[in-house]
């Protein structure tokens, strides 16, 4: 299971101070080394990180801690992929986004297959992450279709939690609030936000 986290230096002040809970059973994270280093693409640079890896006190279970840059799985950068899918609700298709973005057709059409079979969940998700940042927001209105309707749960909580929690990029800060699951089966299974 991933944990996704804005500032990686303060992962390991947190980690080590006992601050980071499990996201199976709420127990006390401890170090436990580091993942393997891996490199995440942002337009033509290629960044090297090497996740921090943490586990549970009590359940005894493993987690990666992920920055917010980055989605489970994937290997571009959180802005890139959601380039992707805002370029795809204004009706592109994905050889032209591939081309805008300076990535493999066959990795853009991924991203958005992925995201349009989720698309129900992420909406459910986001929705309920709207309404726990801002309990007094109005209705989400439909946009037209499942993509549409995920992307505006997603634009209407990343608005509420940065009125209540202060400014960050878009798509790290839905990379933040999804876990990192964002184009993963994994978005079924994260619990509702109270």
């Amino acid at each position: 299971m991933a944990i996704v986290r804005r500032d990686p230096a303060s992962v390991e002040t947190e980690l080590l101070g006992g601050r980071l809970t499990c996201p199976n059973c709420g127990g006390e994270l401890a170090p436990w080394g580091h993942a393997s280093e891996r490199g995440v693409r942002r337009r033509e640079v290629e960044e090297r990180i090497r996740p921090r890896r943490s586990r549970c006190r009590s359940c005894r279970r493993t987690h990666v801690i992920l920055p917010s840059t980055t989605l489970l799985r994937r290997r571009d950068h959180v802005e890139t992929i959601g380039a992707a899918l805002e370029a795809r609700a204004r009706g592109c298709g994905y050889r032209l986004i591939a081309g805008k973005l300076g990535r493999s057709r066959f990795s853009v059409r991924n991203w958005l297959r992925s995201f349009a079979r989720l698309a129900e969940q992420v909406r459910i998700h986001f929705t309920a992450v709207a309404y726990a940042q801002d309990p007094e927001l109005q209705a989400i209105e439909p946009a037209g279709n499942p993509v549409r309707d995920a992307l505006e749960a997603i634009g209407v909580a990343v608005r509420a939690a940065v009125q209540r929690h202060g400014q960050h990029p878009t798509w790290c800060l839905a990379s933040q609030l999804s876990n990192g699951v964002l184009l993963n089966n994994a978005i079924w299974h994260l619990p509702r936000p109270s």
